[in-house]
Formats: structure tokens, sequence, C-alpha cells
């Protein structure tokens, strides 16, 4: 792989593409085996599209012009829906059908989730032996096993509504750090940065009942501690996933600096954990709510390490894809002025002149959730990137997928694709996602959007997620006039593993300013 990099300095798009979450080296595990199927009506995968030869293949990715997006959306240009691909000797197809898809989704149970991970798990292993990272196991039987615990509550819409109140106060600190880092123009040059930070607060004000203090004055330094290690833990999977599975063999400095971030993460988050535990032992909590704390800690099998575990487990898992969800929606937001007054005004209708959202009144926002599944649908963060290797053949589209050979499905493609959204399918149009006069919904295929994935894979966490997300939303919009700052539109690139901006997303915070009747814009 130093090689290849070395060999292809002199193209941009390379770099990034070997940065990628599902690069080369993350890629190794797979199966080159050709099947021949019996039957007459199934062609053999030698028999399918594509670019032949893995060096070809990565001189290609190399000089072609555009994003990868933009090569991939030519590809499929060139071979139809389905075409395959070799990238040192790891086989890969790639689809963009919604037959298809629902094929693969419907057949992936077991599938072998999130290539790079196997780093990671190693490092969980030592701290929790036997059981790994759970929630982000690759292990089929160590993920189910934690998701069976894990699901009943957070799945749950009545708990996620319970944790509103203490969302409310993270939104509204993110709004006060707001005021504070505008520059003059009120400008955010680092939004992408922030979020991050906003989402760890958030998620674990709901998980733990406790707000970490990251927005205290001063800084808590546990908090501190707590949602740096967080971010390391994604960051050094990301570099793992390049390298892997080199690790194995060779302890690179990432493998370290993985293990480090990850035993600091854990052991901030006991700290916590153990400190709420004195609290429970100390004082009957009159609360007629079990908080997530709550639930996880009258389970007997549950110890505090394991505890930990589970909820760095779900931090690792949303802190990266939520922050960029939320990110892409605030750039719609600040690009099509409109849409952000529709929604502005339904937030000032619904929420009442105090602004916080509530368990009575989230039902009612339905234009900002219909926003959210429309910047979804157009920038799913982490809709393509997971790929799907099974342990037996499969028949898609005509041709025998052998055992191993990793699944990819571009459904980033199918979102924005006219035969099922109109001529108007790249425009931003949240109104799609909304009933009719008569009450009557689009006859939209589901399989075309998941921008939170599908099935018993679903993500965990997504409705936690929407509700942090619809919270800030309008903590901010009440506040501020969002106005998009930057000289060009962004574009669509891999970072991390997630379909991120290609450059800073800046954008102006315009105060609102108050009257005697209210909020009213500039």
């Amino acid at each position: 792989m130093t090689l290849l990099s070395c060999s292809f300095t002199s193209s941009s798009f390379l770099q990034r593409f070997l940065r990628s979450s599902w690069s080369l080296a993350m890629l190794a595990r797979s199966s080159s085996t050709v099947v021949v199927p019996n039957d007459t009506n199934v062609l053999p995968f030698s028999a399918m599209p594509g670019l032949k030869g893995s060096i070809r293949n990565i001189l290609d990715y190399a000089y072609t012009k555009g994003s990868f997006f933009d090569v991939v959306t030519e590809r499929f240009k060139r071979y139809g829906p389905i075409y395959s691909e070799k990238i040192l000797g790891t086989q890969i197809v790639n689809i963009s059908d919604v037959e298809a898809t629902i094929k693969v989704l419907r057949t992936e149970k077991s599938f072998q989730m999130r290539p790079g991970f196997e780093a990671l798990e190693d490092v969980g292993d030592e701290v929790n032996p036997g059981g790994g990272i759970g929630i982000a196991s690759n292990d089929y039987e160590k993920w189910y096993r934690q998701k069976s615990l894990l699901s009943p509550k957070l799945m749950r819409p009545k708990y996620v509504r319970e944790t509103l109140p203490i969302l409310n106060t993270v939104a509204d600190d993110f709004v006060k750090r707001m005021q504070r880092l505008s520059e003059r123009d009120g400008t955010i040059s680092n939004l992408e940065e922030e979020l991050p930070y906003c989402t760890v607060e958030a998620m674990a004000a709901s998980l733990f009942n406790q707000r970490l203090g990251f927005y205290d004055h001063p800084q808590n330094p546990d908090a501190v501690a707590y949602v740096e290690s967080a971010k390391e833990v994604v960051e050094n999977i990301g570099t793992l996933s390049i390298t892997a599975p080199l690790y194995k063999y060779i302890k690179i400095p990432a493998y370290y600096a993985l293990r480090k971030s990850f035993l600091t993460n854990i052991a901030t988050g006991m700290d916590i954990i153990n400190k709420e535990l004195a609290k429970k032992q100390k004082q009957q909590s009159d609360s007629k709510t079990e908080t997530f704390f709550e639930y996880l800690s009258a389970n007997e099998k549950v110890t505090p390490k394991r505890m930990a575990l589970y909820l760095t487990g779900l931090m690792a898992a949303g802190i990266d894809t939520t922050s960029t969800t939320c990110l892409w929606l605030l750039y719609e937001l600040s690009r099509h002025p409109e849409v952000q007054e529709k929604v502005y005004q339904e937030m000032v209708s619904v929420l009442g002149p105090d602004g916080e959202v509530s368990k009575t009144n989230i039902q009612r926002l339905s234009f900002i959730k219909a926003t959210l599944k429309e910047s979804g649908r157009m920038n799913p963060a982490g809709a393509f990137v997971v790929a799907r290797v099974f342990d037996k053949d499969l028949d898609v589209l005509g041709y025998r997928i052998p055992a191993g050979v990793y699944v990819l499905l571009h459904e980033h493609l199918l979102s924005v694709d006219q035969r099922y959204y109109g001529e108007d399918a790249k425009k931003f149009v949240p109104e799609r996602w909304l009933r009719d006069e008569m009450g009557k919904k689009n006859d939209l295929n589901a399989f075309t959007s998941l921008p939170f994935g599908y099935g018993v894979r679903m993500c965990l966490g997504r409705r936690l997620a929407e509700s942090m997300i619809y919270t800030l939303v309008s903590k901010l919009l009440l506040s501020f006039r969002l106005e998009y700052a930057g000289d060009t539109a962004v574009n669509k690139d891999i970072k991390d593993g997630l379909m991120k901006p290609d450059q800073p997303v800046l954008v102006k915070f315009i105060p609102r300013k108050k009257d005697t009747y209210g909020l009213v814009n500039v």
C-alpha cells in the first residue's frame, strides 16, 4: 500500500480514496473465488461487467476527473446497475438497483459488518474478554446479545421522549456557544468541529441522565477527556481501516493510539457511572421515569465495566454519523431560506414562547421531520459505506456472487434518481415527505432512501439521534437566521468513511430580534 501511495501522489482523489474507511487494506478479507452456477439462467461471477484487473482499476480511480461519486456514477452508466471490480485481490460488487438492494438487505441478517473494526474488537477483548465491544462488534452473536439488551429501551419512542428535557439544556448551551464563537459578521468557521462535541454531550446526557460538563465554565476536565477520547476512538478506527490487517503482524502506532483512547474512554466513562451508582445508593429517586442508566444498572449481569463498554460502543457508533447528519441539514437550511422560514414558523407555532421541545409537542413538528428526511435523502452520511459480505453465494440481477465477496449498495444514487423522485429529484423539497390535503402520502419507495439502515441492523440510536437533531435545530432557528457564507456550494466527498462536505461549511448565524410579540426575523 505504501508503494501505491507513493506511485500516485499526483492524484488528490486517490489519496482521499486510500484514506477512506473501505479502502484497499480494509477490504482485504474477501474471496476471489469464481463460482460457476448450476442454474443455467444465472451467469457466473466472471461474466459480470466491470473494469478487469486491480492495477487498471486503481489507475482509473486515480486519473478519472471528479470525486469518488462522479467516478462511480460514470461506471454505472457504463456497466449498468451491477458491476464488479478488484482491488489488490479483493473482489467487490457495486449495486445501484432497487430490487437488487431489497434482495441484499433482506438477506443481510448476519453479514460481516464494518470491515476495519477488527482492531477495536481486539482492544475490546483485552478489556472485556469474550465480550469484545458489544454493540459495535463485527461478530453477529456478540452484537445480537447486546442489541437484545439495549434496543428494548433505546428503540422505544416513550423513552426517547423522556430524554427531551435534558436535550433542551444541551441545545441551549450550544446556542450560547455559537453566540460566543461567531465572528464579527456572525460566521461560524468550525461548525463541523463543534457539532461532534454537542453530539457527545447530548448523547451522554440522554444515556447517563447527567451532563458531562463540556459547556461548563471552566469546562469539566473529565468531560473534555471523555469527549476527546471518544473522538480519538473514531479517528483511530479510520486510520486502522486503511492499514488493517497489518496491525495483527506489526503493532503500528495507530493501534496503540486506538488502545489508549479506548481505555481512556472506558476509564472516564466508568468514573461517571460509579458516581451515579454512589448517588443512587445514597438517595432514592422520586422520578417515575426509568433512565437508561437505571435500566442497565438494574440488570445483575451488567457490571460497571460492561456498562461502560456498551455506552462507549453507542458513542463510537453515533458521534460522527449524527453530527455529520446534522451538519448536512444546517447546510441545506442555510442555502434554502424559504425552507428555513417554514421550519422557523413551525417552531414558533408549535413550541410556543418558551421554545422547548417536549414529549407533547414533538409529535406536531411535521415539517422539520420532513426536512431531516429530505436532507438524509440527498446527503446520506453513511448509507453507502457498510459493505455486506455473506457466507453463502447470492444470486443478484442474473449473476452469482460468491461467498466472501464485498457487496456495496450505492443507495445515494437511488435516492436522487428521477425514476423514483421525479424531475425534481436533485432538488431540496421537504414537502415530498408530507401528506397531501387529503391526508395521503406520496408513493415513495422506502428502499431508495435508508439513511439509518434497514431491518435488524438498523441504527440502534436512530430515534435518539433524530430527537437530538430536532431539538438542536429548533433552538438554533429560534435564535438565529442561517445564511450560507461559502463562496461555492460544497460537494460530497468520502472522509472518515462517511459522506461529508469536501470543504468547511461556513454559515452565518444572524441573531433574531425579540419584541413584545415574540421572535421576528432581523
